[in-house]
This record gives structure tokens, sequence and C-alpha cells, in this order.
């Protein structure tokens, strides 16, 4: 239907984070609807900042060519282009004192959809427990420049189907007959073989750049504090 992401786009205030996660997909699935998602990108209603950075990429590298040259005009912009600026910027948090009860909050509001920790969260990118041992300078580099270093398991994965859809996601298991792909929340798609068309990685993590938007150096402290005390 093709009023679906209509619809959907101009019903994005009322929808709550888990459910924006699940919709966004949706949007991006097809030509007609990801040109819904654009224009309330225009109109200010969905922040740029709330696409991950594959999902900038899929839109700025379309098949559409207008659609394309749209999402470039729109999004060229969404996230600072230089992480090592952005790194350096926030370096200062790693001489602050943190709170982690602070920490937990951002935790929850900004990382829960793709992590887990202290039994929070969905395992779709690293359990923090297993790279909070790497040290806070580290982590804060792996937060702000998510794509710097990529496991080849959590890279992001672009498939587009025989009918049309464009799917994005974490391959996390393939067989003969499909492959699987997880998105945020846990949210596995399950998509059979015969009906790929292309499947590619763009070399890149499916965690958005740009988290830091609307957080200063203390912010980063009291989530870096969480991180390295949850049990």
């Amino acid at each position: 239907d093709p009023a679906v992401g209509r619809v959907l786009a101009e019903r994005w205030p009322g929808f709550t984070p888990r459910l924006r996660a699940a919709v966004l997909p949706v949007l991006l699935a097809r030509p007609e609807r990801a040109r819904a998602l654009l224009d309330q990108v225009e109109a200010g209603v969905i922040r740029r900042t709330e696409l991950d950075s594959t999902q900038l990429d899929f839109l700025m590298n379309h098949r559409d060519a207008a659609l394309r040259a749209r999402a470039i005009r729109l999004l060229a912009g969404a996230v600072a282009g230089d992480r090592a600026a952005v790194v350096e910027k926030f370096r200062p948090a790693l001489s602050l004192s943190g709170e982690a009860g602070r920490g937990r909050k951002i935790f929850v509001e900004r990382c829960a959809s793709c992590h887990r920790l202290g039994g929070e969260g969905f395992a779709l990118g690293p359990d923090l427990v297993s790279v909070r041992n790497a040290g806070k300078e580290k982590m804060l580099v792996n937060i702000l420049d998510p794509s710097r270093e990529v496991l080849p398991q959590y890279l992001a994965y672009e498939v587009e189907t025989r009918d049309g859809e464009s799917l994005l996601g974490v391959l996390v298991q393939e067989t003969e007959a499909q492959v699987t792909l997880r998105q945020a929340y846990g949210r596995d798609v399950v998509v059979p073989r015969a009906n790929i068309a292309t499947m590619q990685s763009r070399g890149k993590s499916l965690m958005a750049d740009g988290l830091e938007e609307g957080l200063g150096p203390q912010d980063l402290a009291d989530l870096l504090e969480f991180i390295g005390s949850a049990p």
C-alpha cells in the first residue's frame, strides 16, 4: 500500500524509541516509503541523527537517482564528518569523574537497543562486558567513531530482494537456503536466498555516528563509568 510510508512517517512523533527502531526499516524498504521518510526529515519531524550511519549511507547511495540526490541534499551534513576531531573534542571525558547512575540512563536511551550490559539491552553489537577491558580511551573511540575498527561479525549488510525491498542489518546466520539479518532491539529478519537479488556490506558498523549529539564530555564520562562498573 503506497500510503503505508506516509502514514508511518506522519505518526513518527508519537512513536517510542523502540517503535521508531522498528519503523525505520519499514520506511527504508521501498522507494515510495523512503520518500515519505525524507518528507518528514525535511519538515523537521524526523531528525537526521535518528538514522544510523548505514541507513544514511543507504539513502545517499540509493538506486533511485532522484531519491539519492534528495537524500544527499538533506542528509549530507547529518553527522560531523571528521570523527577524529570529535574524539579529540570529547577526550576531556577521560579525566573527569563519572557518575554511573547518570551513565546508566544514557546507556538505556542510546545504547541498549543494540548492546547488552548488566542484564539490560539487546545483542546486536558486542556485549560491552567483553570490550570494557580495553580501557576507557579505547571505549571512547569506539563510541564516537564506531566504524574505525569493526569486527567482521558486526559489519552491516544491505540486502535487495527480488520483490523490491531493501533490508539492512548484521548478518547473524546463513545457510544454503536463507540468511538472517539482525536489527535493533534483537529483531531478526529471515530472507530466503531465492529472493535475494543482491547482498553486500559497505564495510561499516551498524552503530550510528553521532551518538554524542546533545551530550558533553561529562555525559561521556558518566557513560564510561557505567560501562566500566556495571556487573
